[in-house]
Parts: C-alpha cells; sequence; structure tokens
C-alpha cells in the first residue's frame, strides 16, 4: 500500500512541471513565491483544500463546476513535506482533471478542463 502510495505521488509531482509549462496563466507572485509548508490532512475532497492554498497569502480560489471529477471524490490521506503552495495546487489541478484561471492578483477560478 505505500509503494503505490508513493508511486502516486512521484507520477504526480512529476506531472506538475508538464502542467506549469501548459496551464492556462500564470499563478500570482505571492502563491509563487509562499514559503514549503506541510500538509497532513484526512477524509476530506481535494476541491475542498484548494481555496486553503491561496489563503496564506490573501488568495481567493474558487472551485466552480468540478462534479464529476476526482476533485470531488473524498481522498483517505492527503499529506506533503515541505512542499510549496503553488506546487501542491499545480498537482492537485493535475491530478483531478481541473483548469484554472487567474481572473486578477487575488482571485483564481479552478473548474472542469
Amino acid at each position: 500500500m505505500r509503494s503505490m502510495v508513493l508511486a502516486v505521488i512521484t507520477a504526480l509531482a512529476l506531472s506538475v512541471v508538464a502542467f506549469a509549462q501548459n496551464g492556462p496563466s500564470t499563478l500570482p507572485k505571492c502563491l509563487q513565491d509562499a514559503a514549503p509548508f506541510n500538509v497532513d490532512v484526512r477524509e476530506v475532497a481535494i476541491a475542498k483544500v484548494l481555496p486553503f492554498l491561496g489563503a496564506g497569502c490573501g488568495i481567493e480560489i474558487r472551485v466552480e463546476n468540478v462534479e464529476g471529477t476526482e476533485a470531488v471524490r473524498t481522498m483517505p490521506r492527503v499529506q506533503f513535506q515541505q512542499t510549496k503552495p503553488a506546487d501542491v495546487f499545480l498537482m492537485f489541478g493535475r491530478s483531478s482533471g481541473l483548469k484554472y484561471t487567474v481572473l486578477d492578483d487575488k482571485t483564481i477560478l479552478v473548474t472542469k478542463q
């Protein structure tokens, strides 16, 4: 079980680079420059975690119309150690079949692809 979780996390981490290169727009600078942090949550959907990633620097991340994606499925555990919020945001978006649009310096809209 551990090796499967590690393999999934590794694959998702590698997809962050591809998503960042092909992302619809650049994330706000304060989210990109935010210090690494730890995440350890249980029994939560990714759609519920995304808004907290921008809260540290005053960014509103709105998640809309994501029904039918992996983002609404409850994950038994989500854990990261010393990871930048922008990397977590990009990985969650890519792995859940979501896209994002930066509306302004303080607002990001996340929807289905």
